[in-house]
């Protein structure tokens, strides 16, 4: 069984229904160490981080212990784009053992639609392999996707004349001084200028969440750091995706507000975001027309 964007309330009472429904004598939670999934059962219960999958101590035990009459619960797994990983095919082996998996994301995918293979390979891995994500694949598994009500506004500034005359510069040193080094370090250092410009607009009455701590204000706090949820406005945003995901999902934010500087840098990440919502919507959409 998959799962999207349930919140911790609605993961435990579907493991708790799924354990009332089977007979199962044991089961086994795998999680993140930011998103572990409290729960309160019957029978012996197991949790173990993402991060120990691959260690030899659970790995042996595991593979001895696992069989038909236990459920493997998977709690916010999809830790790298890469279907291949070493973490995934150790927990293929476990999945191997048992015909009872839940598998809870709270997004389908990191980056694209594409991600989701890496649950239906945790799912069905010998049905999977080898073979690209199709719409029609929602049919062949238990999937239901409780949609996310994404949407993105932005507070506008406009950049004052040095300001633009000091990011064409900034752009055009490290383009200069680029070399042999990671072209993407470019947009990620202008969109941190960007980010500098609008220290003089934050309100000490709002939270605000940043890529770095370079603020060094009570009231503006890094994604990584945002614990629990809450509102805040984003000053700049983490380059990697799987970053704002996972602050998504701490933070329980579906409405962002995004100050934009005009400045080119801050459209682009905009639009990224933007691109990444509307396909979580496609597949919010596909998904209630597949699964029904």
């Amino acid at each position: 069984m998959i799962r999207i964007g349930l919140n911790i309330a609605e993961k435990q009472a579907e493991l708790l229904r799924y354990v009332q429904q089977n007979s199962i004598r044991q089961v086994f939670i795998f999680y993140p160490q930011a998103f572990p999934l409290p729960c309160s059962l019957a029978i012996e219960t197991e949790h173990i981080e993402y991060a120990d999958i691959i260690m030899y101590k659970f790995f042996y035990r595991l593979l001895e212990e696992i069989d038909n009459d236990c459920l493997l619960v998977f709690n916010e797994c999809i830790r790298t784009q890469n279907r291949g990983d070493l973490t995934y095919n150790c927990a293929h082996h476990y999945c191997n053992q048992t015909g009872h998996k839940l598998i809870f994301e709270h997004f389908p995918f990191i980056e694209t639609v594409q991600d989701f293979m890496i649950l239906l390979d945790l799912q069905n891995k010998g049905r999977y392999k080898g073979r690209g994500f199709d719409w029609e694949m929602l049919q062949e598994e238990d999937v239901c996707s409780k949609p996310h009500g994404l949407s993105l506004e932005t507070l506008d500034m406009a950049p004052a004349p040095a300001a633009l005359e000091h990011y064409e510069k900034r752009k055009e040193q490290l383009f200069d001084n680029l070399g042999n080094a990671d072209p993407d370090t470019i947009p990620r250092q202008l969109h941190l200028f960007a980010g500098n410009l609008k220290k003089g607009l934050l309100d000490p009455g709002h939270q605000y969440v940043a890529r770095n701590d370079r603020f060094k204000l009570s009231n503006v706090t890094t994604y990584r750091n945002v614990a629990r949820p809450g509102e805040y406005i984003l000053i700049d945003m983490p380059h990697r995706r799987l970053d704002m995901n996972d602050f998504l999902k701490r933070s329980g934010l579906e409405k962002l507000t995004f100050i934009n500087s005009g400045l080119k840098v801050d459209l682009y990440y905009i639009d990224q975001l933007r691109q990444w919502m509307e396909r979580v919507r496609e597949f919010d959409t596909k998904a209630s027309l597949y699964t029904g």
